[in-house]
């Protein structure tokens, strides 16, 4: 390796040693790091009070009864966790973490089985692991175990992809992929499509069907055990579908930027190596790319309501499989990646917490709310703080996938049954913030005359975003 070749990596290792300090910070604290994070709170707790959280096929009480958009496997990973360490926000991230880590050796495990060397593998892995770290993908969230799950279902494939063996390993990974989040099914669909087109379509057609049909027959299962699946996971996300090619093309290039070592070193690649390179498993990976690219395109990429997660999840880690295995010990793609390293750390700073004492000052006003969440008897309270009102044992209205939960039109009438609530003073405390988007309207407390007792600003360190709250009182 050359020197300038030796810095550029120890650069980037310490980048990535830094941001693991600061990522291990942010696991432990106590204060909610981003938004959404208390529905899934509220799923373990229901499954360590024996309460099927999908009981209910109305929608809303399935969500009040704690309920999520994306699926029950994470909080039930989560659940044995939570019997020793308790049911908190860091045992939450805790299980995401190990779970992220995993799917990155799986990273490194494809490369190097695909025929990568040690150092390719290695970087391949760990640029993964820096998007997975973006925004809110460390938080209480299920990706981490969704990509192992995918991921894995990949991993095992790749050496045979026709093989039945192989087909049935990654039809069960996949199958738990529907129980975390819907689209980390698409290993075992993956795997038909390459069969079919490369290697036999007459088997590839077989895998294809026999994949969808086990697909859906473990979703008449779920449906059949947990009546509120259906209602939440499925028709509630379908709801809230959409898609804006301005938002694609915006955090496309933003992925091309966060990504520029891989994309500089895959365009001298594809370049100077031989199509034979791209052969086998580097062939099997490039494929799960343009795979995952498609999806992107036609679907995911357009969601308003992520930046560049889908990208993480669907592209990078089989380019960076594909990339590592493909390049072997051509110096000229590997020295394209490694010296661009520390370009995209300084190019990407801007987009990960690097200030660790940002946290303390955050958990100081959230500790305040949690306080008087555990002395309230009725609270009220909007998304941000549901993870901690769930914790002092009550039931939030607004939970973080609420408003994804009901149609329009039930969302107002149950905007104005809380109106009519807080003006009969059913609450003893509001937590509220100011934004008057969710369920719970600042302009509604204040309406039905509680008192302001103090500023509460939110700042949700890790995801980078911050707004005012405020904590009122029932007047006497």
């Amino acid at each position: 390796m050359h020197a300038l070749d030796g810095a550029a990596v120890a650069f980037f290792l310490g980048a990535m040693g830094w941001l693991g300090l600061l990522w291990a910070r942010m696991v432990l604290s106590p204060a909610p790091q981003e938004m959404r994070e208390g529905a899934l709170v509220m799923t373990t707790l229901a499954l360590l009070e024996e309460r099927n959280p999908y009981a209910s096929a109305d929608p809303l009480s399935a969500g009040l009864s704690g309920g999520n958009l994306y699926g029950i496997l994470y909080p039930l990973a989560v659940a044995p966790f939570a019997l020793v360490l308790g049911p908190g926000l860091a045992t939450h991230r805790l299980v995401n973490g190990l779970a992220l880590l995993v799917a990155a050796a799986l990273v490194w495990r494809g490369a190097r089985t695909a025929g990568a060397a040690r150092l390719p593998a290695l970087l391949a892995a760990l640029v993964s692991l820096a998007g997975w770290l973006y925004w809110v993908g460390p938080t209480v969230r299920p990706d981490g175990l969704g990509l192992a799950l995918m991921l894995g279902a990949l991993a095992v494939a790749a050496p045979d992809p026709a093989s039945p063996r192989r087909l049935a390993a990654a039809l069960a990974l996949s199958l738990a992929g529907v129980a975390t989040k819907l689209y980390f099914v698409g290993g075992v669909l993956i795997i038909a499509a390459y069969v079919f087109l490369f290697a036999s379509w007459r088997r590839g057609l077989a895998m294809a069907a026999a994949a969808i049909a086990a697909i859906l027959l473990w979703a008449v299962l779920l449906e059949r055990l947990m009546p509120g699946w259906g209602a939440l996971v499925l028709r509630a996300n379908i709801g809230a579908a959409g898609y804006d090619a301005r938002h694609l093309f915006r955090q496309g290039i933003d992925w091309l930027v966060f990504s520029l070592p891989l994309v500089a070193g895959l365009a001298a690649a594809v370049v100077t190596l031989p199509r034979s390179r791209w052969r086998g498993q580097a062939g099997f990976w490039a494929f799960a790319a343009l795979c995952g690219l498609a999806v992107l395109v036609v679907a995911l990429g357009g969601h308003v309501g992520a930046h560049m997660t889908y990208f993480f999840h669907l592209l990078t880690p089989p380019l960076a499989i594909a990339f590592a295995a493909a390049i072997g010990t051509g110096e000229g793609p590997r020295r394209a990646f490694v010296l661009l390293l520390p370009v995209a750390v300084i190019l990407n700073t801007r987009w990960f917490v690097l200030d660790p004492s940002r946290f303390a000052a955050a958990e100081a006003r959230f500790a305040v709310a949690a306080e008087a969440l555990a002395e309230a008897s009725a609270p009220l309270v909007t998304t941000e703080f549901a993870a901690l009102a769930a914790l002092s044992g009550h039931s939030p209205i607004e939970t973080g996938h609420s408003e994804y939960m009901l149609a329009p039109a039930d969302q107002a009438a149950l905007r104005q049954r809380l109106a009519a609530a807080l003006r009969d003073r059913s609450f003893d405390i509001v937590i509220v913030n100011r934004n008057n988007a969710g369920l719970v309207h600042a302009r509604d407390v204040e309406a039905a005359g509680y008192v302001r007792v103090l500023s509460l600003p939110v700042e949700l360190v890790w995801a980078m975003q911050s707004w005012e709250a405020d904590l009122w009182r029932r007047p006497d």
